[in-house]
């Protein structure tokens, strides 16, 4: 077999060999870290009469780009875009980022930071960590906000993209490393989770750490462990023990199958179980004193031990099939997941040796993968653990594709005739949108209507957005345009294939975070339906009745009182639409619907009323504003919990 000079672990710096490499390289196909920078072995690759000068002065170029004084500043630059542009421009308005921000609001307003409540009635299902830095954030800019909450995914996305450049350049190539940070940046699943206020995305980027870190402490690229460990015990204060047991029973795999038990003895597993349990383990003890049974329940057995092994009386929400992450993996890691094929079709045609390293990579995706399929509930969002894994594997074998072009033309070319399709219909579709909103916009509410989207204030907000955002609107449309006819007409080379999707993908994600979002935020957010309760409800307390909505909570700015008698005497009650109706009869007599919210749902519905109790001062029905770019948004202080 023809051996693939990229096929070797190739580091870009000089580094002494120490005593074990040798024995290490022998045994498991890893090369000594002492080797040729890749800037020299991709010069010796491309030289050769098989290649002429055009080559060789792409693969120059290359080199260059992928260099660290350029590859930095070029994911940092598609990182801001992706993540912070128009961050806090959308309302909160789904159930989950709600439900994390008034744990946020709590610890800001005086709620305590061990086991704050949310909205002063629930425990938090998470630990903390990503909530605390969200506070510092809000302490720092002046008030709790939509921005703020979502600030520490958004930095922590931006810090794994640079850092999986960093270890992967370190441990293979500069090529592969640059590639697998924009993929692993531009992922669909990567880029939501990074723009919402979540624990995933701070749970992935410590994870994705100690991944790393292990595998250098494995390869004597690394004698330090405390980052390791470090990584791992913030991981746990994130989203719990799952922090700790997948980089474990990953790096147990792996040694078990590369039989490398002495790795273990590198690991100084005694100072390393003293750093997690101090930090994450601390927390844990101070929380159980402050919550008692109940934390001990929700958190420790509901959120983890349950979920994994099933309860009878436990609710297993987003209960799905075993093979059901597979799927979500593929839609997860569009746009890539059909250059991920080629790369495998390009692993079969000019395989890599699978040595230690590689392997590693491919024993984290395997684990991380089997394992999420294992509990019955089961989440896209889950799998993010193995997205840098995943990422670096494909960029590596697309890395190969660029030296063995011959390997995938084919398909490379109608890669490339599909994405430009995509692409310029995407860009031609978002101008005829721009389009129709202006001059046909019942046009928009047909084309809404037979996608079951019944909001009919979604056009009216979406002219707004456009309009404040006048020139990007038509600017990023004709951007993935571009990027498409670009991807028709061009020669199929990978690296140009590759920037051109990375492009139109950007563009399509600007436009949709400038534009689409704010816009259906607007529309299903309860802000204004908040505030313009508390501004009529003034100082007095204002009960809740029916299931708990957060985005309510969160933009009403005091702790929830639920009503729990039928003799209640609070003038003010909120309460969904469909929860009024199962009322108490004689406590539904008692009160007027004075004020209805927009819907919440894209199918029209999920209206909260405001009731007002028969008797006291009148209040005219009314409707807020479908928008409140005049309000604050940072809700007030809360008040203290009803006794």
């Amino acid at each position: 077999m023809k051996t693939n000079p990229l096929n070797q672990s190739v580091r870009t710096e000089v580094l002494p060999a120490t005593p074990g490499d040798s024995a290490n390289a022998s045994r498991t196909g890893s090369q000594n870290p002492a080797q040729p920078t890749q800037a020299l072995a991709n010069a010796e690759e491309f030289s050769g009469p098989q290649f002429d000068t055009h080559e060789a002065a792409v693969a120059h170029r290359l080199e260059l780009l992928s260099s660290p004084p350029i590859a930095l500043p070029i994911i940092l630059s598609i990182g801001i875009m992706l993540f912070l542009v128009n961050l806090g421009g959308a309302p909160l308005y789904t159930k989950g980022e709600p439900r994390e921000a008034v744990t946020v609001f709590d610890i800001v307003h005086g709620g305590g930071v061990i086991l704050p409540m949310r909205a002063g009635v629930e425990i938090p299902s998470k630990p903390l960590l990503m909530h605390w830095l969200a506070a510092v954030a809000s302490l720092i800019a002046g008030g709790v906000s939509a921005w703020t909450v979502r600030l520490p995914s958004a930095t922590f996305a931006i810090a794994g993209m640079i850092v999986t450049y960093l270890y992967v350049r370190k441990m293979f190539e500069a090529r592969g490393a640059l590639f697998s940070a924009i993929m692993l940046g531009t992922a669909f699943q990567y880029m939501q989770a990074g723009t919402g206020t979540r624990v995933d995305m701070t749970l992935t980027f410590y994870m994705t750490v100690a991944f790393f870190e292990f595998i250098e402490i494995a390869e004597s690229l690394s004698e330090r462990t405390t980052l390791l460990y470090l990584a791992i015990a913030f991981a746990v204060l994130t989203k719990g023990p799952i922090g700790a047991a997948l980089p474990a029973l990953v790096a147990l795999v792996w040694i078990a199958l590369t039989w490398r038990w002495s790795v273990i003895r590198r690991l100084q597993l005694l100072g390393g179980a003293i750093i997690v349990g101090v930090i994450g383990g601390g927390w844990y003890l101070a929380a159980i004193v402050s919550g008692g049974t109940a934390f001990v329940h929700k958190q420790i057995l509901g959120e983890n031990l349950y979920r994994l092994i099933g309860h009878p009386g436990f609710n297993h929400g987003h209960a799905h099939p075993f093979y059901y992450e597979e799927g979500a993996l593929l839609a997860g890691f569009l746009p890539w997941t059909l250059l991920a094929i080629l790369a495998a079709v390009q692993a079969v045609r000019h395989p890599r040796r699978i040595d230690a390293r590689l392997g590693y990579l491919l024993t984290w995706f395997l684990v991380v993968l089997i394992f999420y399929n294992l509990p019955q509930s089961k989440r896209g969002v889950y799998l993010l653990a193995l997205y840098p894994a995943l990422a670096t594997i494909v960029a590596l074998f697309i890395s190969d594709a660029i030296s063995h072009r011959e390997a995938i033309a084919r398909p490379l070319r109608w890669l490339a005739l599909f994405a430009g399709a995509f692409f310029v219909l995407a860009g031609a579709s978002g101008i005829m949108g721009l389009a129709l909103l202006y001059v046909a916009p019942s046009a928009i509410h047909w084309i809404l209507f037979q996608c079951e989207i019944l909001l009919n204030q979604l056009p009216a907000a979406l002219v707004i957005s456009a309009h404040q955002n006048r020139l990007l609107s038509i600017v990023l449309p004709l951007a993935a345009a571009a990027a498409g006819i670009y991807l028709l007409r061009v020669q199929p080379r990978m690296e140009k294939v590759f920037f051109a999707i990375t492009a139109g993908f950007v563009a399509i994600v600007l436009a949709v975070n400038l534009v689409v979002e704010p816009a259906v935020a607007n529309t299903l957010s309860l802000k204004p339906f908040a505030l313009a309760t508390m501004k009529l409800a003034g100082a007095s307390p204002v009960g809740y009745w029916g299931s708990l909505d957060y985005d309510f909570a969160f933009y009403s700015g005091r702790n929830i009182q639920f009503v729990t008698k039928p003799d209640t005497q609070m003038d003010f009650v909120v309460s969904s639409e469909d929860d009024f109706k199962l009322m108490w009869p004689v406590t539904r007599a008692r009160y007027q619907v004075i004020m209805r919210s927009g819907p919440t749902d894209f199918d029209g519905t999920g209206e909260m009323v405001l009731l007002k109790r028969i008797g006291a001062s009148p209040v005219p029905e009314t409707s807020p504003a479908p928008a409140a770019p005049a309000l604050p948004d940072t809700p007030s202080k809360p008040a203290k919990p009803a006794a």
